[in-house]
């Protein structure tokens, strides 16, 4: 109810009381969204803080201010120096004037993402505080006073509704209505308890409380923790400003440090489902040891080239059907099995080991959720971040640049002599390399992922980085030739990064860096 009219009516009442008669003497921004005016008089000094960010859009009144010494900027200069006559609410509107001498007024428009501090003269709009609102500048400054009649025959007229009568009540109020049986009611009854709710919002004191971890400034009682309940605007208003800006920071600080650590939860978690899936399917597979020792019991029944061979399962005691190779003898398939159960075994420790590495992760991960979560300051999140700076030391001396996408990893070489290592030390075999065709560029080489095919989006996304570092990186259109690391080779004597490339494809893509 920050930017509520009842509460900015009181607002600009208490301000008036200390503002009047004070001289201006700065009024200058340290960031884009952050006006800051200084008054003083006898009585002292006075720094009104205008938060404008549209996420925050709040006031706060203080005896003092630090201003920067660096990046600094006055504005509004024609005001310097003149006395502040009156502060005013715009009736039934989320905005009030500071009145200063001259027939010049600075408009506080609280309109939340939408909030600015517009400099005016007599009737016209001068200038704006937030210049990406440009049709602030076409506001005349007295259509913002709103003349409504409160009597009953407008009331009834409009039969009672809430919105129409008082067009600013806003969410809270409206809901505060409703919750007390409000569209129930006949007219009469409508009418008591909107001149009663009218009455409370004039002399209720000023609550804030806490609701969802966020401060909540309101003028109507409610049942939830309460930070603060004064009857002074003034105080009220420094008190949301100093809670509000805590709690909101503290929140996006939190939210961002929780978000990439949820990410990497929830893929951790995936990839342990379907490993485990993956075990248990393997598990479930008919051994490849047992198959071979079926093949080795029973060698003088298999027909010579034969695709196949049905035999008796003294494991299971039924009948086997197992496939051949009809160009291996039947001992050379029962060796081909035992070489697949041996991998098979392999395959399931190395799957176990990796089980046990992810959920060990997956545990430290959810603590380090759970302690984020559970930070009640921004110094307290930042320690548990975990520091960048071992693994940019490591990724300088690497002779490639690395990016990942859809889960592969993809290589791109820094330099002609880097194109080289890349090639013939760091990528595999089975790595699929990309280059610009016929012109020099960096050599490209996507890891490859043992059982599966490079999909094709993962092609295209490392071609467009070829591309993208070669001499055709301004081409709309660049053919790229890609193929297995195999078919690359260097011959003896020829320049860092020139190799020699077989059975090649091409693939036409947009040159383009991620």
């Amino acid at each position: 109810m920050f930017h509520s009219y009842f509460f900015l009516k009181r607002l600009a009442r208490d301000l008036h009381n200390l503002l009047a008669g004070h001289e201006l003497l700065e009024c200058f921004s340290q960031s884009k969204d952050e006006l800051i005016l200084g008054l003083a008089a006898e009585s002292g000094e006075v720094y009104i803080r205008a938060n404008l960010n549209p996420q925050i859009c709040l006031l706060q009144i203080s005896s003092d201010f630090k201003r920067a010494k660096k990046n600094s900027i006055d504005l509004f200069a024609r005001l310097r120096g003149k006395k502040v006559s009156s502060v005013r609410v715009y009736p039934f509107e989320r905005s009030f004037a500071i009145d200063f001498e001259n027939g010049y007024y600075l408009i506080f428009k609280m309109h939340a993402s939408r909030s600015n501090v517009l400099l005016a003269q007599n009737h016209e709009t001068l200038k704006l505080f937030r210049n990406n609102l440009p049709g602030d500048k076409e506001l005349i400054p007295a259509e913002l006073k709103k003349d409504l009649t409160l009597n009953f025959e407008r009331f009834a007229d409009l039969d009672g509704n809430p919105k129409a009568y008082i067009p600013v009540l806003g969410k809270e109020v409206n809901q505060f209505l409703a919750d007390l049986g409000y569209e129930r009611k006949d007219i009469p009854e409508k009418w008591e308890l909107m001149t009663q709710t009218l009455n409370q919002l004039e002399s209720n004191p000023i609550w804030i409380y806490q609701k969802n971890g966020m401060p909540v400034l309101s003028l109507l009682e409610q049942n939830l923790p309460i930070l603060l309940k004064t009857s002074d605007a003034i105080a009220a208003c420094t008190r949301y400003y100093e809670e509000y800006t805590r709690s909101y920071y503290l929140q996006s600080e939190k939210h961002a440090a929780l978000r990439p650590l949820e990410d990497t939860i929830k893929k951790t978690r995936s990839y342990l489902t379907k490993t485990r899936e993956k075990l248990e399917a393997i598990r479930e597979r008919r051994g490849y040891e047992e198959i071979a020792n079926i093949l080795m019991a029973n060698l003088h029944q298999i027909p010579k080239g034969s695709t196949s061979v049905t035999l008796h399962d003294f494991y299971a005691d039924t009948e086997i059907t197992i496939k051949l190779n009809p160009e291996w003898t039947p001992q050379k398939n029962a060796e081909n099995l035992y070489r697949k159960s041996k991998n098979q075994q392999l395959e399931i420790n190395k799957l176990e080991e990796n089980l046990h590495i992810r959920q060990t992760h997956l545990n430290t991960l959810e603590v380090k959720a759970a302690e984020l979560e559970e930070a009640e300051n921004i110094k307290a999140i930042r320690s548990l971040q975990p520091t960048q700076k071992k693994k940019e030391k490591q990724e300088e001396v690497l002779p490639y640049h690395q990016y990942t996408f859809e889960g592969y990893q993809i290589m791109v070489g820094k330099h002609a002599k880097a194109n080289d290592e890349l090639t013939l030390k760091v990528a595999n075999k089975d790595d699929l390399w990309l280059h610009a065709k016929d012109v020099a560029g960096s050599h490209v080489v996507i890891r490859h992922q043992a059982g599966k095919n490079i999909p094709k989006t993962v092609l295209e996304h490392a071609a467009q980085l070829a591309a993208w570092f070669s001499k055709r990186k301004t081409d709309s259109l660049c053919p790229v030739i890609y193929t297995p690391k195999k078919y690359v080779r260097k011959r003896k004597g020829t320049p860092a990064g020139a190799v020699m490339v077989e059975k090649e494809q091409i693939v036409m893509v947009e040159p383009k860096n991620f």
